[in-house]
């Protein structure tokens, strides 16, 4: 098995408007996101979503609106 971060590269690449969270999709063989939480230099190990679903719900907890997203 390949790891995710090793073998893929993301198809996307967003950031919220404050920097707080990076958001990578990926096409493997449905859609993945990982979010990664950011702190200046430092970022968390990611948490993975599968599908559009959880990525809606996902950003909706978090108060983010896709206006709020900027490509990275």
């Amino acid at each position: 098995m390949v790891a995710y971060g090793d073998a893929m590269d993301p198809s996307a690449v967003w950031r919220d408007r404050q920097h707080r969270w990076r958001i990578e999709a990926y096409r493997a063989p449905d859609l993945r996101f990982a979010i990664f939480a950011t702190n200046g230099t430092t970022e968390s190990a990611p948490l993975w979503l599968f599908g559009m679903a959880a990525l809606a719900r996902w950003l909706m907890t978090h108060a983010i609106s896709l206006d709020d997203l900027e490509n990275d």
